[in-house]
């Protein structure tokens, strides 16, 4: 779907050969991972309500890891309703089999805050 066809992200040899373990996710999938639970948390699954997105690939990620993302809200402004929110993705501890360890960090979102809550109900995505 994006274009990298590299093995490490379809058989494990590549991945055991390279010290992963096996293979390995596409950096995109944690990425949009962390997007979408932001947009549901925050943006009523609208993503008209995000105008930037940045992140720093921390570690891979395996199939079969479980991922959390953490979101802070920190009150900076930027704009009309735009609000700053920094964030952290990591596989969840036991979750899937997976060791705890951060797979996204130094994360910052603008975004509109339309609602704040566990989400629910459909995404736009």
């Amino acid at each position: 779907l994006n274009g990298d066809y590299n093995p490490l992200h379809a058989t494990p040899a590549p991945g055991e050969k390279m010290g992963f373990g096996g293979a390995i996710l596409h950096g995109l999938f944690s990425w949009n991972s962390a997007a979408h639970a932001l947009l549901r948390l925050l943006g009523g699954s609208d993503p008209a309500n995000l105008r930037a997105f940045q992140a720093r690939f921390a570690a891979p990620v395996r199939p079969g890891d479980a991922l959390e993302t953490r979101a802070w809200r920190t009150g900076a402004r930027e704009g009309e309703g735009w609000e700053e929110v920094r964030f952290e993705t990591r596989v969840s501890p036991g979750a899937g089999g997976g060791e705890a360890r951060v797979v996204l960090s130094n994360g910052r979102a603008v975004m509109r805050v339309v609602e704040v809550g566990r989400g629910g109900g459909s995404s736009k995505l």
